[in-house]
């Protein structure tokens, strides 16, 4: 008599509490899959980690352990809810730290994409009312308070005249919770979570990703559903190559009132010129200003249009891009709503809309204004559709 072959998939849960790190519970889930394969969940009480996270494990979750969990800011960003999980890290493109040891952080030399605070590099991660937040750009952490830090630019590493940065950094205060670094002079590069290519079929649900400039990367080859939840920041804060369904989230402006200081939500570069491969979309989403717990912006002068959140600058000039049944607060968005800042000017053909609150007026001619949800290839625009491996 034969018998149905059973299939068991080994699993393993873990508990972190406040004053333990995710890290130690992140080495056992390594041990865990070296050695028979389990997939591990990552259960976390509330609190503020401080820690610099890679998941290299496939199958990882990371899940709020809390009854009523919440992924809320309070004072200017620099405390979170009591039922939050945040994990944070400050490292910023810029300065040279001294607790990063002989690893230079300037361009591509540094192996961490954009000083990401949790960097993904296995499949099937998936995350549940998480908050993952890079300090840099909002507040000064006490980790970083408790480093030394020099401009790079001023820097003893061996440059050559070429790589050596021209920018000088202000020198960056010292008291722990300053959000003197919420001003424009302090702004760069630092992502809250990046994924390199292998990160495939990444689930984020309910998550918070806040920073301000390049918040959340992903090389080409990564794949992720972000589900609902916050992602916040400013400059080209969802950016990279990956294929990307940001699917019914809160998109939040980290603007303050300083004049100039812009916001462009999505910059991406996907394909090539003679291959672009599936990009962005922006399903359902809704776009806001931060509000005074989650940013010490000031009053926000919506009649400004430097303020005005851009929906888009593509990083590329093929990088494909599209929003769905987008809505904002009441006279938030550019009425250009697309930027070819990064392309110097030229065309963006893989840009489309389709039932933009305002109908799509006044967009640039290049912006393609669809009248059914698919795109000329035939793609429905859906999370489902779009995150269909081929």
């Amino acid at each position: 008599m034969s018998h149905p072959t059973l299939l068991f998939i080994l699993s393993l849960v873990l508990h972190v509490a406040p004053g333990q790190k995710i890290g130690d519970a992140l080495q056992q889930a390594r041990e865990a899959y070296d050695k028979n394969g389990e997939i591990t969940t990552i259960r976390i009480e509330p609190g503020t980690y401080q820690e610099e996270l890679t998941i290299d494990v496939p199958g990882l979750r990371l899940v709020n352990a809390s009854k009523c969990p919440s992924i809320q800011l309070k004072n200017h960003g620099v405390d979170a809810d009591k039922e939050a999980v945040r994990i944070t890290w400050y490292y910023g493109h810029g300065y040279q730290y001294r607790s990063m040891g002989d690893k230079p952080n300037y361009g591509g030399k540094r192996t961490r994409l954009w000083n990401a605070s949790v960097l993904v590099t296995a499949p099937d991660f998936y995350a549940e009312n998480i908050i993952f937040e890079n300090s840099f750009n909002l507040y000064v952490s006490e980790k970083e308070a408790q480093d030394e830090l020099v401009d790079i630019s001023q820097s003893d590493l061996e440059w050559t005249e070429k790589e050596r940065p021209k920018k000088v950094m202000p020198e960056r205060p010292k008291e722990v919770g300053s959000t003197e670094v919420q001003k424009k002079a302090y702004r760069e590069r630092a992502a809250a979570i990046s994924f390199s290519e292998t990160a495939k079929r990444a689930h984020l649900k309910n998550c918070r990703a806040v920073g301000r400039q390049d918040v959340v990367y992903g090389d080409q080859g990564a794949s992720i559903h972000w589900e609902g939840g916050i992602i916040a920041g400013s400059v080209d804060f969802i950016f990279g190559a990956m294929t990307l369904c940001v699917d019914k989230a809160t998109l939040v402006a980290n603007v303050t009132n300083e004049k100039n200081d812009n916001c462009y939500i999505a910059a991406g570069r996907s394909g090539t010129p003679e291959k672009p491969s599936r990009g962005m979309l922006f399903y359902k989403c809704h776009i806001r200003y931060a509000t005074d717990d989650e940013l010490a912006r000031g009053p926000i002068v919506i009649d400004r249009v430097p303020n005005r959140p851009y929906l888009a600058r593509p990083w590329r000039w093929w990088g494909e891009t599209v929003w769905a049944y987008t809505t904002w607060d009441f006279n938030m968005l550019n009425l250009k709503a697309w930027s070819t800042g990064l392309t110097k000017g030229e065309p963006c053909p893989n840009s489309y809309e389709y039932r933009s609150e305002d109908g799509s007026r006044g967009r640039p001619e290049w912006v393609k204004v669809l009248d059914k949800p698919r795109l000329p290839d035939g793609t429905k625009l859906t999370p489902k559709a779009w995150l269909k491996e081929k």
